[in-house]
């Protein structure tokens, strides 16, 4: 009897275990994708420091600068994009999980008739 109860305790945490994955996964990705951008983006402002100091003319170095900003600003539309598609991604596989587990407990707990009878009475009182 002890083991029935260990054993449904353990079931009933798989699903904080399997969002809990989910969320370390994304959480690893974010960090990626953002050291990698940081990374990036200092050794771009180097290059960008050491190529305007050997500039003469400040219409060149105003025109370097545009060129900078303008490649910058593609690169935060990128980094963006790839965060907002791995955030989408991580929402659908952690909705996936609530609503497997949650139509299973409806199963365990009747839910599922006591469902049906709302339904049928919401019917009845359309008519």
């Amino acid at each position: 009897m002890r083991q029935d109860i260990m054993k449904d305790i353990q079931e009933s945490f798989v699903p904080i275990t399997v969002i809990s994955d989910i969320n370390k996964s994304a959480a690893e990705k974010l960090i990626a994708i953002q050291s990698d951008y940081m990374t990036d983006l200092f050794n771009t402002g180097l290059a960008q420091m050491q190529t305007l100091s050997s500039v003469k003319e400040p219409k060149e170095a105003f025109e370097l600068q545009i060129k900078y900003f303008k490649e910058l600003d593609a690169k935060l539309a990128n980094v963006t994009e790839k965060e907002v598609a791995m955030l989408s991604a991580t929402k659908e596989q952690l909705l996936d999980v609530i609503e497997q587990h949650i139509s299973e407990m409806s199963d365990i707990f009747g839910m599922a008739d006591a469902t049906g009878f709302m339904q049928d009475a919401q019917k009845k009182l359309k008519r």
